[in-house]
């Protein structure tokens, strides 16, 4: 298998016997180091599971508007082989375990989340749609619930689904913002020796969509890889509405606390997903954060509707 990669890049003259694969997220993508050259990472994203067309656009639409992201260097005929820059492994996590200062780590994201809200987002990236939101959140139903043995009535499951309904569809009216969707502390790099907002490396974009101006807010605050100071937060926060051009804050922190809600849930299936049929069982340890910050982002958002089916399903 490495033979077909070595190949590819020898076409670019980039020479190498060696690869290195790096730890695996949880796609089905894989990164390779090349020996010898620190400033490339080949990327092999199978084009049936992967967005790679998107991936590129937004590099070039991220990079176009100044920030950090991975350029695109080349790649093969169906883009399933593409070599990128290499931003090396200081994420925000291990710049946080380093005592890089989380306020500055985070204000620096901020700025760098304005910048992308401030510019046109290219054409053709497609509408984070009602639909969508439901198939993410409908994974707490289908994994997370089977996971925990609880058994749901079809009346349960269409209560939960009218209940989602009534709260996401006021949110679709106000998809006008790139959303990258994970934006969070190991997808984000600090990249010292860069300037201003160009100090923030961004990767993992290639499912972006238009949708709302807190989704990848929330991504970034309400994370269950990494707990962040109450402080933090809170400044964090008031920075980004501070210099937004939000015409109703209390609609704002609302549909903050409602996506937080929804994506949490999300999280919660999806790392079900991923121990249970990939066999990716790490994800377990941050299922109950992710509970945890759903149920808190409901109760803080007062849907009632919602706290009361977890009460009435037994569901925690």
């Amino acid at each position: 298998m490495q033979n077909k990669y070595v190949v590819f890049i020898k076409k670019y003259n980039i020479s190498s016997n060696k690869l290195t694969a790096i730890e695996q997220d949880a796609s089905s993508r894989k990164y390779f180091k090349i020996k010898n050259n620190k400033n490339f990472l080949l990327m092999d994203s199978p084009p049936a599971e992967n967005n790679n067309d998107r991936f590129i656009t937004i590099s070039k639409h991220l990079n176009k508007i100044n920030l950090s992201a991975p350029k695109i260097i080349t790649c093969n005929k169906d883009k399933s082989l593409i070599l990128i820059e290499n931003f090396g492994d200081n994420t925000f996590n291990k710049a946080l375990n380093n005592k890089i200062s989380e306020f500055k780590l985070y204000r620096r994201a901020v700025d760098a989340l304005l910048e992308i809200h401030k510019n046109d987002f290219p054409k053709g990236i497609p509408v984070y749609s009602k639909d969508i939101l439901m198939n993410e959140v409908n994974l707490f139903i289908e994994w997370y619930c089977n996971y925990k043995n609880i058994n749901l009535s079809l009346s349960s499951k269409n209560k939960w689904n009218s209940i989602w309904n009534k709260y996401l569809e006021p949110l679709t009216k106000s998809n006008n913002k790139l959303v990258l969707r994970d934006f969070h502390v190991d997808n984000l790099f600090w990249l010292e020796s860069r300037k201003n907002i160009k100090k923030v490396g961004i990767i993992d974009f290639q499912d972006a969509l238009i949708g709302n101006i807190e989704y990848d807010l929330s991504s970034l605050l309400e994370d269950v890889r990494k707990d962040i100071s109450d402080k933090t937060k809170n400044d964090v926060f008031e920075y980004f509405i501070s210099n937004s051009n939000i015409d109703n804050i209390n609609k704002f922190k609302l549909n903050y606390k409602i996506l937080t809600a929804q994506r949490n849930a999300k999280i919660a299936g999806i790392f079900v997903r991923l121990a249970e049929r990939d066999k990716k069982t790490r994800y377990l340890s941050m299922v109950n954060k992710a509970i945890l910050i759903f149920k808190k982002s409901a109760k803080d958002a007062n849907l009632l509707e919602l706290l009361n089916w977890h009460e009435d399903n037994s569901v925690n």
